[in-house]
């Protein structure tokens, strides 16, 4: 501070109680030659030494001493959170290992998916024509001239479920051969 007429402030009187180095250079060479910021910064001092010393007058004395329970330390115990980290950490890597194949599997699901059911269209086609076209060409030539009137249509269509059902198995036979 240039002007001796004007002196520190209490926040700077704070900081040169708590540290004098904490002042700018000019504040430090202020204080040291100003008797009034002297007092006031000592005075600061005793209010807060007196504060200190009834404070430990008024805190009342423990009832009893205060001592830390020993612990027993146990082998075991603390070694389980690593025992825990590598159980974890063998899970992980197995469940990893056992969907690989999976994931392997998933990313060819969608060719294999439009193969069969190409194959399924074929096949569906191939039964559609046994259906309509089941006797030999010669054969049909009495089907068609047959009246189908004498039969019940429940009774026809039963035979007909029980033929494509035959011919369902069929296929998947020769199919597994």
């Amino acid at each position: 501070m240039k002007n001796q007429n004007i002196h520190l402030n209490e926040d700077q009187i704070i900081c040169a109680v708590v540290d004098e180095n904490d002042l700018a250079a000019s504040e430090r060479k202020h204080l040291c030659t100003c008797s009034l910021c002297q007092n006031e910064k000592q005075n600061l001092e005793q209010v807060l030494h007196r504060l200190g010393d009834m404070s430990k007058e008024l805190i009342p004395s423990p009832r009893k001493k205060f001592t830390p329970a020993v612990q027993e330390s146990h082998h075991l115990q603390n070694w389980w959170p690593v025992f825990a980290t590598g159980a974890v950490t063998v899970l992980l890597i197995m469940g990893i290992w056992w969907t690989l194949p999976f994931i392997k599997l998933h990313e060819n699901m969608p060719v294999q998916t439009s193969q069969k059911m190409e194959s399924d269209q074929q096949w569906m086609a191939e039964i559609i024509y046994i259906d309509e076209f089941a006797l030999p060409d010669n054969y049909l030539d009495l089907v068609s001239t047959f009246d189908g009137e004498d039969y019940e249509d429940e009774y026809d269509d039963y035979y007909i479920d029980e033929f494509l059902e035959y011919i369902l198995a069929w296929s998947e036979d020769q199919k597994a051969v």
